[in-house]
């Protein structure tokens, strides 16, 4: 354990260590004033565990030591906080109270019974030809309906129930041709006659000119294409447009305008 010695000359503080004083016989020299003295004699704080014999006849050089600044004193330790002991019971947390229920009135009830009634007589209207194909137990009440609202129950018009099955455009002389096709209603309730497009094509499929046949052009009635049957047609047209076989043909599609 180093000691610290003062100068008895000029009063500086050394310090030195047990090895360096062994080395030496416990005689320093003050780096400051050259003063030999005995560093155990002149200590000032934590002397040697063992006295060094004074013989300064056959004693080797005193050591030199230099100056130094006492050691400074060990930070004090942070105090833990006592450990505070463990509780049994813990903050009481009362439970969230449920939401209210929100509470509809008479009134609110009232408009959306009103809404629903509209939106489904909104319905019953815009459907009321293909129900009244559907079901014909509704007949009667959407009758009842029309003569009260000044309207009429027609037959439905759904195009993809109709299949044109066969068909020719043959000249007959003159610039007019004869159209004749077959139309398949493949729907299980009658539909309204449907309007056809002829289409004139080139060789390469493109289309060069469109004329639409109302149901009036077509040469039929009113009636409407029964359930599950076929119907024929026929008209003549005049055509200033002539289709060589093998060089051209034509297109039907059956739609409602």
């Amino acid at each position: 354990m180093s000691i610290i010695t003062q100068c008895p000359e000029c009063e500086t503080l050394f310090r030195a260590s047990p090895q360096q004083l062994r080395s030496s016989q416990g005689w320093v020299r003050c780096g400051h004033c050259e003063q030999v003295f005995d560093a155990a004699s002149h200590a000032v704080s934590q002397r040697p565990p063992a006295a060094i014999p004074n013989t300064p006849a056959d004693s080797p050089p005193p050591l030199r030591v230099e100056s130094v600044a006492p050691e400074p004193p060990e930070p004090p330790q942070p105090q833990t906080p006592p450990r505070q002991p463990d509780t049994l019971f813990v903050d009481t947390v009362m439970p969230a109270a449920p939401a209210p229920k929100p509470r509809v009135s008479a009134a609110g009830i009232a408009v959306a019974t009103l809404l629903a009634l509209m939106l489904l007589g909104q319905w019953l209207w815009h459907e009321k030809d293909g129900l009244a194909a559907r079901a014909p137990a509704l007949r009667p009440f959407f009758s009842a309906l029309c003569a009260w609202s000044a309207c009429t129950i027609k037959p439905p018009q759904t195009p993809e129930f109709l299949h044109i099955e066969a068909s020719a455009y043959d000249p007959v002389g003159d610039g007019v041709y004869r159209l004749s096709m077959t139309l398949r209603n493949s729907a299980a309730w009658e539909l309204a006659n449907p309007a056809i497009e002829l289409t004139i094509t080139d060789p390469s499929e493109q289309a060069l000119v469109r004329r639409v046949l109302l149901p009036s052009a077509l040469g039929v009635d009113a009636t409407p294409i029964a359930a599950l049957s076929s119907r024929e047609y026929k008209v003549y047209l005049r055509s200033a447009l002539p289709i060589a076989p093998g060089l051209s043909g034509y297109r039907l599609t059956a739609f409602y305008p």
